[in-house]
Order: C-alpha cells, then structure tokens, then sequence
C-alpha cells in the first residue's frame, strides 16, 4: 500500500512544524511548502519533500496528495493598523482562494483550513460553530481576512466538489512557540523565580489548547474525511490568574511569586470566548487536554528547555 500523502503550508511556523513532525511520525509522506527552506530543520527522512513557496506563487504539483493543510498566512506586526487591510485580504483571503482553485484544478482530494476561534462575537457563554462571528474589537483586519477566507473556501469548495474542513483555533500553546505571549512569559518568570504581575486583576480569559491536540484534530479530520468548520480548542476559559498558578504548580515555583494589579479595565470583555468542542468530539473522536495536562506534557517532553536560561538564575 503506498503512503498517504499531505502537503502542508507554513511549515515552519508553529503549529505548521508540529503538524510536519507528527504527520511523519504517523507514516504520512509529506510535502513541505515553506519560504525559506533553511528554517526546515534537516531530516535524513526519505518521505518528506521540501519546496520552496510563498503564497501567490504558483502552487507545485500536488494533485496525488490525500490533502492539502493550509496554515500559511500574513498576520501585520501592528494589528490595529488600517494599513494593513489590503495585505491581509490579499494574503490570507484571496491567497488562499487560489491555493484552492490551483489545488483542485489538479484533482486534489481535500483542503484543510486553519482559522482563528477569535473571530466570534464576545459574549459571556461558549462559542460553538454555528455562533455569531463579528471580530470588530481587536485585530479586526487580519480576523475579517480569515474569516473571509474560510466563507471563501467553504462555497468554492462546495461549488467545486472539494471538501474543505475548516479548524478555528483556540490560544494554542506548547513545545516549539516563540517566546511571546501569555503562555511563555508565565513560564520564563516563574521558572527562573522571579516575581510575576497580572493585569487586570487576573480575569483576562481565554481557551488554551495544546498544540498535539490540534494536530491530532487536522490528522483525524483527513483520516475520517471530514469536512465542515470544527472548534479547536479546550472546551474551556482560563482565566489568567488561573494560568499563572498553574504554570508555577507544574514548574515547581512559589505562589506567593504570583501578584495581581487591580482591575482597571473590563478584562472579561477584553478576552475570548471559551470554544464548545461537542461537535469535534462526536465526528473527530475529539479529546483535547485541559491546560494542567497540556503544561504537564510540555515539561515531559522539553523539560522547558526553551526557557532553560531563565531557569539558571534561580
């Protein structure tokens, strides 16, 4: 029986080299298009093939594949910048509307898109599928892109006989994120035992996933040929406060290191919603962590190594 096949966009991103190294591990050969080779780390590994490609250059042969994983996308330094609209829409929306057409022009089997759960409406309850999307309060023109792209993708893909899966990404975490964030400067404190300071009275909320239940929902999703928008996330908000506590538990750090700022702004307001996860786990045997289980996983697997100079100071 010969290998199944992906291609997989923005390879070398985060998730993107997540995805790559578990597709690889599960048998897949796998077709890496990325914009700078050199940031591929070098495998002796004879099923994975590297190209190089940005988006809005012709897409190279991938017809035989069993799916196409897009995760590449344009996301401004400044997300509140206007300027920055027309990139955005012609990067993330109209870019990956061509990657579609390209792709099933050559006979492509599936596409799988990876899109942000930050796209819906605020609102006090959890966010499923079918929930409002209005992303007017923050990074307005890059989430208006992705979800542009997704409407895009979905009515082309059902115009032209392609299933498309859609994945709205809660905060995803884990080994291999760069070091910003909520996540990795929780880490980076507390690990090398220096004070930390939460704004807004430690209420900013939002649902933390793990970056391997991700991947095992994309993989799942082209495995069961499964197609539709599925929430990606915990299933649950974290509070920061939570967060921090959490983080210091699992790293072996002080509580007492942990202190709150009071609250000078609507910080419920000014996080995100936690995802319903039900339809994920009905079609897609979804089962993702909580953000204990996740932060206990990452430290088997790294120890923290990302953050090992921190460490050294305490």
């Amino acid at each position: 029986m010969s290998r199944k096949e992906l291609v997989i966009t923005g390879a070398t991103g985060f998730v993107g080299a997540r995805l790559v190294e578990e597709a690889l591990a599960r048998g897949y050969a796998v077709t890496a298009l990325v914009r700078d080779p050199e940031r591929v780390a070098a495998r002796n590994v004879s099923h994975l093939r590297i190209e190089k490609w940005s988006i809005g250059d012709p897409l190279p042969v991938v017809g035989q594949a069993d799916a196409l994983l897009h995760l590449a996308a344009y996301i401004p330094a400044d997300l509140s910048d206007a300027r920055q609209a027309a990139r955005c829409f012609e990067v993330n929306t109209n870019g990956a509307l061509q990657v579609a057409i390209e792709a099933a022009s050559q006979g492509l089997k599936r596409l799988v898109l990876f899109g942000s759960a930050q796209v819906y409406a605020p609102d006090p309850g959890a966010a499923s599928e079918t929930s409002a999307t209005f992303p007017v309060h923050r990074a307005s023109y890059y989430l208006a892109s992705k979800l542009s792209a997704e409407i895009c993708l979905l009515a082309f893909g059902r115009a032209n006989a392609m299933p498309v899966t859609v994945l709205r990404l809660a905060s995803v975490y884990g080994p291999g994120m760069q070091g910003t964030g909520m996540v990795p400067a929780f880490l980076r404190t507390l690990a090398g035992g220096r004070p930390l300071i939460i704004a807004d009275g430690g209420q900013y909320s939002v649902d933390l996933v793990y970056v391997d239940d991700v991947v095992t929902l994309a993989l799942r999703a082209v495995e069961k040929s499964v197609d539709g928008v599925f929430n990606a996330g915990s299933g649950r908000s974290c509070a920061s406060l939570e967060a921090a506590q959490t983080v210091a538990d699992v790293v072996g750090g002080n509580r007492a290191l942990i202190g709150v700022e009071a609250a000078v702004t609507d910080a419920a307001a000014r996080g995100f919603r936690a995802l319903e996860v039900a339809k994920a786990a009905k079609h897609l045997d979804y089962r993702p962590r909580s953000f204990r289980e996740g932060i206990e996983a990452w430290k088997t697997e790294t120890g923290f190594a990302e953050f090992e100079d921190t460490q050294g100071q305490r």
